[in-house]
């Protein structure tokens, strides 16, 4: 059982990297997924399959260390808070840069509008250094100001 733990271990760090290594940011995301699903198998792994004797006790029967298992909920819990957290951050540079290109993003998401690339902004979302800007209704200023 062990030997084909380290397979899928191995084959889904394999996929992990493979996918962490694409220009596209939402493969970047999964291929963390994959990597962080590899280390809770190999913790699973390491803390062995078999059924044990409880500690401290004489009772027979089967008996699985908790530890790994906690460890690995813990682990669950925040993979999938990190690849929420990825998934926002992949949508939003998707939505200032028009694309989803990790190496074309550059130093800068926002993009000028006169871009040689021929991909352009969202233009109702600017980027992170050029804050929106909302349009005044004239309905709205108060009386005695024209503007």
């Amino acid at each position: 059982m062990e030997t084909l733990f380290a397979l899928l271990i191995g084959l889904l760090v394999a996929a992990g990297v493979f996918l962490l290594l694409s220009r596209k940011i939402v493969r970047v995301v999964l291929g963390l997924s994959f990597i962080a699903y590899a280390g809770n198998l190999a913790i699973l792994t390491v803390a062995g399959l078999g059924e044990k004797s409880p500690p401290l006790l004489t009772l027979p029967g089967p008996y699985m260390d908790p530890l790994p298992q906690a460890l690995i909920l813990t682990a669950i819990v925040i993979g999938f808070a990190t690849t929420a957290l990825l998934l926002t951050v992949a949508l939003r540079a998707y939505q200032v840069a028009g694309h989803d290109d990790v190496a074309a993003f550059g130093d800068n998401l926002a993009r000028e509008p006169q871009a040689h690339d021929g991909m352009t902004a969202d233009p109702e979302h600017q980027g992170p250094d050029l804050p929106d800007v909302l349009q005044a209704d004239p309905e709205d200023t108060p009386p005695g100001r024209s503007g």
